[in-house]
């Protein structure tokens, strides 16, 4: 009996152990793969880059259009990826192997290890970052300081980013004692990285700002000079008081004004000025300038079809066509927002929490808001195009709750022989973009159109052909300069590119380096 009782244990201790192992290892390939996907799709150092742009333009360029469209064409590739990859699909095997490493851990007094709830997190950044970058800061704020307080690891990229983006959204909303508190701790927690890096500068531009407007306050400056330098340290609000405390404004002050609108999101009323100034024959820099904006704002911030017709036009007479050019070729680069598509799509599922299903239903209210907001300011600027004599043209709106019946397209003809050849990307979230070549360097794949760029993580890249009905070859060049033309290049599985029912030996990732035609 002793006999069978310890084989019965012994064949109970090794069954345990044999299972425990496998499910470990499962689980830590699960790990590996998460980590792997995410710092290719979430690209949090390329958020840095980006960051570092915007704060140059910022304080010390803002009239950088070039620069503006390319921030504005590399913001819009980052955190904006289709994150099915990430989906994690736990069996029972799966979340047995995680409750006995979590239960090494607890002994070991270290955090639980929390795939399903990563996941999570980084939708909600996605969601954020896009607040961010569409202007509405007060929302992005707001869910910065939720996933502030639910991140587990406070050493984690996802903390990181969220710290930095945090302080510069506060830097925004004219909260510069709360954001100076957020970017400290991130000086403080991440030492020596791109983040830390991008807060130090943040900090130094504003001290710097503080540190002249305090100049000439006691210098007892005019108000003019300090509301230029209110400006260039990107305090819009100050700008705006101390211009309103003007009784004429020259054309290069009424510029400042419709700038400073423009940055706190009055983006109606800044329309309006940037449109007399267009308009003035007194000062053709400062008309120039304004109608880049425009440009700006119809093509990128808040689409508007009537304002870059007008202003394409008065480019035309400006002199400045290649400016109008350059803007709607950068925002033939920008792809559509996955999250927004994502979360307005997904139905409240059965398994979710109360507060999970609280969460999803507030961030899809958000986006309603949001949307709201964005037709009631889009009402606005066909009021103002009315109020000017800009001839309106249909509207699109780039993301809409429903389908709505849209007016007759305006009819252009267009002569296909004149028509470039493109190459046509198709991305493995469904988008595609259209693009001059390809280059791939390491895991990041850049889609070069005329001056812009389009970093995105290689393994986004499904298929690359020629664009259009038009016929013709796309050339794969590797890294040894051999040269391979088929009219449709497909990535595989593995990662390998082939042509469609081919034969011949597919082409191993690694020794890509360009698509051209």
């Amino acid at each position: 009996m002793k006999k069978f009782f310890f084989f019965s244990l012994f064949f109970v201790l090794f069954f345990f152990f044999a299972l425990a192992s496998q499910s470990i290892v499962s689980v830590k390939l699960q790990e590996l793969r998460f980590g792997i996907l995410r710092d290719q799709l979430m690209n949090y150092e390329l958020s840095s880059q980006t960051l570092r742009e915007r704060l140059k333009q910022m304080f010390l360029s803002k009239d950088d259009y070039m620069s503006e469209v390319k921030v504005n064409i590399l913001e819009s590739g980052i955190m904006n990826s289709e994150t099915e990859g990430l989906d994690l699909k736990m069996s029972w095997q799966d979340r047995f192997g995680l409750y006995v490493i979590n239960s090494v851990r607890f002994l070991n007094f270290k955090p639980a290890l929390e795939l399903e709830e990563q996941q999570k997190t980084i939708i909600r950044l996605q969601f954020a970052f896009y607040m961010e970058r569409t202007r509405k800061y007060p929302i992005a704020s707001k869910k910065y300081q939720e996933l502030e307080e639910a991140i587990t690891s406070s050493l984690s990229d996802e903390m990181a980013f969220t710290l930095l983006h945090h302080g510069y959204c506060l830097v925004m909303m004219g909260e510069r004692e709360k954001a100076f508190l957020k970017l400290t701790k991130a000086i403080d927690l991440f030492p020596g990285t791109h983040y830390a890096e991008n807060a130090s500068l943040l900090i130094s531009f504003l001290e710097e700002g503080e540190k002249k407007k305090e100049e000439l306050k006691n210098k007892k400056k005019s108000p003019e000079e300090l509301a230029y330098s209110l400006f260039q340290s990107g305090d819009y609000e100050e700008t705006l008081k101390t211009l309103e405390s003007l009784p004429n404004l020259t054309k290069d002050q009424s510029y400042i004004k419709a700038r400073a609108m423009e940055e706190l999101g009055k983006t109606s009323n800044a329309v309006k000025e940037y449109i007399q100034l267009v308009k003035q024959k007194q000062n053709k820099e400062v008309a120039i300038r304004a109608n880049r904006r425009l440009l700006l704002i119809g093509n990128f911030y808040q689409e508007n079809k009537s304002l870059v017709a007008f202003s394409k036009e008065e480019a035309n007479k400006l002199g400045d066509s290649k400016a109008a050019e350059n803007i709607e070729e950068g925002k033939s680069l920008v792809l559509k927002p996955v999250i927004i598509e994502k979360v307005l799509k997904s139905e409240t599922a059965s398994n979710l929490s109360v507060e999970e299903t609280k969460e999803l239903n507030e961030i899809k209210e958000n986006i309603r808001e949001s949307l709201e907001d964005s037709k009631g300011e889009t009402t606005k600027l066909a009021a103002v195009v009315s109020e000017e004599k800009i001839p309106l043209v249909a509207e699109t709106p780039e993301v809409t709750l429903k389908t709505t019946e849209q007016s007759p397209p305006v009819v252009i003809k267009k002569q296909v022989s004149q028509t470039p050849l493109k190459l046509k990307v198709q991305l493995r979230d469904g988008r595609e973009v259209v693009c001059d070549e390809v280059r791939i360097e390491g895991n990041l794949a850049t889609l070069q159109l005329g001056s812009f760029g389009l970093n995105l993580p290689y393994d986004l890249v499904v298929s690359v052909q020629v664009s259009g009905d038009r016929s013709g070859n796309v050339k794969l060049i590797t890294g040894s300069g051999t040269q391979t033309e088929s009219s449709l290049w497909i990535q595989d599985s593995s990662g390998d590119w082939t042509k469609p029912k081919s034969i011949e030996a597919p082409v191993v990732r690694g020794e890509v380096k360009f698509f051209r035609l």
